[in-house]
């Protein structure tokens, strides 16, 4: 037992610095985008740029949309227009957003109040955001979708399609800044970010021959051209991973696409606790894996071997576990490697670097959340999304084989 310790600290040492060096540089070199004004904030360097829509799609979002459009607002232009679609709301999020359209000729408010068959809500509303954005008579040449809870700073817009225009692409991604009200909730983020990383291969998005795509619902920036070709938000109408599917869709139509670091751009606050965060991801986490046992399987063994193991191999005395001195030393400079990786992750977030202590736990509550997703999905038959029952068999048809092979594959 001592020996295959040993053995098991070695490889994963190994693989761990081998990952390390690969990804953490790469990650390190991805950009921020910046707002359109000078330094001092006082300017701004595009006062109108394209014709752009922002397209927003609320449900029940009373208690954070009007902060949100009142930054989105505070930049418009002559080429800048706002389409909120209230999508079925019964938390008075209509009439507050018809009190603050009054007066505000660059924003349209859509209200949605049926869900037509084959549809999410919120993949519904957003098309017919875009809908309603492209039947003006001069229609938008860029979209950016972006969700009812997000802060822009001024200029965030105009920064995102200049960054978009100058690096000849057809679709952004962009990660917010997000405030997190605890420690524990910090490093929660911070694991899901190092996953979302593994997962999505951010650093390879822009490589054409990679399979690596990304989206993310905060900041969805694309060329309405790319956006039509890859059959617009009727492509992925029943994926939950809505934002990574569009990243996905753009990329598969022959779009160019990147993804940036934008919290200084854009900020939200994700979920209020750590038990809403779980709570929030049971909802997506196995469609996220697009309903897959076999890889839900495969990130289970993964992450227990490679990520947790070291820890528990490093933490615990050596009369519990049969490890020596060298493969509790060993495992204890994997897990500081895993540290590193999270405090990279915190800082990328704009969170504090201490959170990454959280991310063993972080890992294993990620775990337990799949698979209570999983079973959950698999026992009921339903997913319930934005206060709408699906059908598991409904979403599973509408999630074949894409294009592009599978995020976790290799490029």
């Amino acid at each position: 037992m001592p020996d295959l310790l040993l053995l098991y600290s070695l490889a994963a040492l190994g693989g761990t610095l081998v990952g390390s060096a690969v990804v953490l540089p790469r990650m390190r070199r991805i950009a921020r985008l910046h707002p359109s004004v000078d330094p001092a904030g006082l300017a701004v360097r595009i006062p109108s740029g394209p014709r752009a829509a922002v397209i927003v799609a609320a449900r029940d979002e009373a208690r954070t949309i009007e902060p949100a459009l009142r930054s989105l607002l505070s930049q418009l232009d002559p080429g800048l227009r706002i389409v909120v679609v209230d999508d079925r709301s019964t938390d008075g999020t209509g009439a507050i957003l018809e009190g603050i359209a009054e007066g505000e000729p660059g924003l349209l408010v859509q209200h949605v109040t049926d869900l037509p068959p084959g549809w999410l809500g919120k993949n519904h509303a957003l098309a017919v955001g875009v809908a309603a954005a492209v039947a003006d008579p001069d229609p938008p040449e860029y979209l950016l979708f972006t969700d009812a809870d997000v802060v822009f700073e001024p200029g965030g817009v105009r920064g995102a399609i200049a960054h978009l225009e100058d690096h000849g692409l057809d679709h952004l991604a962009g990660a917010p800044r997000v405030h997190a009200a605890s420690w524990a909730l910090a490093g929660q983020i911070a694991a899901f970010g190092v996953l979302f990383g593994l997962f999505t291969r951010p650093w390879s998005v822009p490589n054409p021959q990679s399979s690596a795509h990304v989206g993310i619902g905060a900041l969805n920036l694309v060329r309405r051209s790319a956006y039509e070709r890859a059959g617009g938000h009727a492509a992925i109408a029943m994926r939950i991973d809505d934002d990574l599917r569009l990243g996905k869709a753009v990329k598969a139509a022959g779009g160019r696409s990147a993804f940036v670091f934008a919290g200084d751009v854009a900020s939200l606050t994700w979920y209020p606790s750590l038990r809403a965060m779980l709570r929030g991801l049971h909802k997506n986490t196995f469609a996220g894996i697009n309903y897959s046992w076999t890889l839900a399987v495969a990130a289970t063994v993964f992450l227990l071997l490679v990520v947790v193991g070291p820890f528990v191999v490093a933490a615990f005395p050596s009369d519990w576990t049969g490890a020596s001195s060298l493969a509790r030393g060993l495992g204890a400079a994997v897990a500081a490697l895993h540290l590193v990786g999270a405090a990279e992750s915190a800082r990328s977030a704009e969170l504090p670097r201490t959170s990454a202590l959280f991310f063993p736990l972080g890992i294993l509550a990620f775990l337990a959340v799949l698979w209570r997703s999983a079973i959950g999905a698999v026992t009921t038959g339903r997913i319930s999304w934005r206060d709408t029952s699906y059908s598991l068999k409904e979403l599973r048809r509408a999630a074949p084989a894409d294009p592009l092979h599978s995020p976790t594959e290799s490029a």
